[in-house]
């Protein structure tokens, strides 16, 4: 049975949507077990196989616009394909980590809500406790996470796209073996003052145990809680919708934008944007915990909010909801890099003085390990892409990953960390884009950009395009010579 494009373009959607709204539902806590197999069942034509060539057939005849257009459809439509295959696994695993909880003496938890106890717990002796034993819980789906893995090669293999990064390159647009490069040039030109900033700031909050600091210890910096009160959410909010009037880009309203702040047992700890209709209906998650992860959370997840609510309704949907996913990582990146601007947080916190040097140079480390811990964590990616078994690369995970943060990694989160798709590509390639993004708000509107009703304009010209242009064709748009990670390196000279 022949398919005609507009079929499968009108089912596209339709799944999309299904699927954004049963991770915004998962991941905020409004419902306990997913139903990714049943949503692919009620949307099995795109697995058809005829459709994969009818897009093709129409492909090879396009130009401009319509061959950009089918070139995305094509893509996801064939990444869709991974995860129905997958949504069985997917399932299983979702349902276990929403049933599954951390004890610790007495004290009982989500799983999900680990992370959170362990940025409020001051104890350091608890807070590696707490991490043990979520260790010891998350290796109980070893197993399945592996064969996740594993079904998603053979899955990808069915496509007949080449390699297992060949088959990613051509679904992603990207040039990963490029990124890899990137990627080392990151961690080797940070790893001298990154390697001075551990010492003067792990050690200064956690004393000689700095030697043998772990990831919990990174978990509870990046809380910061001893600044709850300056950080707190609901001023910060409003700080911000101040901003944003002021330029001239408000939060849309009338249900169009909407945030979550409310509490759930089973809601994730990290925060998040749900963008499940592009522009019109867009969430932004928070789980307020109390201190500097909260704020940087908020400013991540706003810059993705505007992105998706200032998309332009008049452009095809693939434009508007398909495309180069490092385009919003790059607008996520630009307000959350107003974390480590003197200027905006001496106004929005009150913080002055010795206080707010010793948070500016807490926070630009803190950035720095992030981005440190992201570029080590796509290394080796591509190293478990590459393996022929992969199940015995944890070590692997663990000295990659160790090495380059600082803090140890435990071998048994290898597969926990691994998002499908190469999503740390795009996270990196969002670093590199906001670096772009930042220096040509500097160059035109200078340090106060972020309440220049100039800069709002352009921003919301910017932001009208959607993800119609990839992350390198915007960065050349705004003047750079590509998407290169100089500009990037250049401002964390400056973080520290």
């Amino acid at each position: 049975m022949p398919f005609s494009v507009a079929e499968i373009r009108d089912q596209a959607r339709r799944l999309k949507r299904a699927v954004a709204f049963e991770r915004y539902e998962i991941r905020a806590g409004l419902k306990e077990r997913p139903s990714f197999c049943r949503i692919y069942d009620e949307h099995r034509l795109l697995r058809a196989s005829e459709v994969l060539p009818a897009i093709q057939r129409e492909l090879a005849e396009a130009s401009g616009d319509e061959r950009r257009q089918l070139a995305a459809l094509f893509n996801w439509v064939a990444g869709q394909r991974v995860e129905a295959d997958l949504a069985p696994l997917e399932d299983e695993l979702r349902s276990w980590e929403a049933g599954t909880t951390v004890s610790l003496t007495e004290r009982q938890i989500p799983l999900r809500r680990v992370a959170g106890a362990i940025m409020r717990t001051d104890s350091r002796g608890e807070r590696l406790a707490w991490e043990a034993s979520r260790n010891r819980r998350v290796e109980e789906a070893a197993a399945v996470r592996l064969d996740v893995l594993h079904r998603e090669r053979e899955s990808i293999a069915q496509l007949g796209l080449g390699s297992h990064v060949e088959a990613w390159e051509r679904l992603l647009g990207l040039d990963l073996r490029g990124l890899e490069r990137f990627a080392a040039e990151i961690l080797t030109h940070t790893e001298e003052a990154y390697r001075a900033a551990f010492v003067r700031e792990v050690g200064a909050r956690i004393g000689a145990e700095a030697r043998s600091a772990a990831r919990s210890d990174a978990t509870w910096l990046i809380g910061m809680r001893w600044l709850a009160q300056p950080f707190a959410i609901n001023p910060l909010i409003s700080r911000l919708r101040s901003d944003l009037e002021r330029m001239g880009l408000p939060l849309p309203r009338g249900g169009a934008v909407r945030m979550d702040l409310d509490r759930r047992p089973l809601k994730e700890s990290r925060s998040f944007c749900a963008p499940l209709l592009v522009p019109g209906e867009v969430v932004l998650v928070l789980s307020p915990i109390g201190g500097w992860t909260d704020a940087r959370g908020l400013l991540h997840e706003l810059g993705h909010t505007l992105h998706f609510a200032y998309t332009s309704s008049s452009l095809a949907w693939e434009d508007r909801a398909l495309g180069d996913n490092a385009v919003t990582e790059g607008f996520a990146k630009l307000f959350e890099s107003l974390i480590l601007d003197r200027g905006w947080i001496e106004s929005a916190t009150r913080l002055g003085g010795v206080e707010l040097e010793e948070y500016v140079a807490l926070a630009g480390f803190l950035q720095l390990y992030r981005l440190r811990r992201q570029a080590a964590q796509f290394l080796w990616e591509m190293e478990l892409a590459s393996a022929e078994r992969p199940g015995e690369l944890a070590d692997r995970y663990a000295e990659l990953l160790s090495g380059a943060t600082g803090f140890a990694h435990s071998p048994v989160t290898y597969l926990e960390d691994v998002r499908r798709g190469f999503w740390v590509a795009q996270q990196l390639r969002g670093w590199m884009l906001s670096a772009i993004m930042l220096d040509g708000l500097h160059d035109r509107f200078g340090a106060h950009w972020h309440r220049d009703p100039a800069a709002g304009q352009f921003l919301q010209e910017i932001l009208s395009a959607g993800q119609r242009e990839d992350a390198a064709q915007l960065a050349s748009q705004l003047g750079a010579e590509g998407l290169t990670p100089q500009p990037l390196l250049k401002r964390t000279d400056r973080w520290l």
